[in-house]
């Protein structure tokens, strides 16, 4: 991630509330992700979404789409930057829930 992001998005879905994540969209052309270590995922549902963790700290990263998503989306976990970071970044609620 080469700058900032405009904006966050804190989904109220049943997975996205327990994480407490605040994302960042992109598509994954616009991110390369560097690990030392692999990532733990998991997918739930309809299969359209893999949820990333750090296999070291438990931490979710990111999520990205699968091949069952028609939409092609990187999403950065926020609440990894630094404090200072995220509480410059406006955010906007997503009913998610509804879905």
């Amino acid at each position: 991630m080469s700058s900032i992001p405009e904006e966050v998005g804190e989904c109220n879905c049943s997975i996205c509330r327990r994480y407490a994540a605040a994302w960042a969209y992109f598509s994954s052309e616009q991110v390369k992700i560097n690990f030392n270590e692999k990532t733990a995922f998991y997918c739930w549902g309809d299969k359209e979404v893999e949820f990333h963790r750090c296999n070291l700290c438990g931490c979710l990263t990111h999520y990205i789409t699968t091949e069952k998503c028609s939409e092609d989306i990187l999403a950065i976990n926020m609440r990894m930057a630094e404090n200072e970071v995220l509480s410059r970044i406006p955010v906007r609620k997503i009913n998610g829930a509804s879905r």
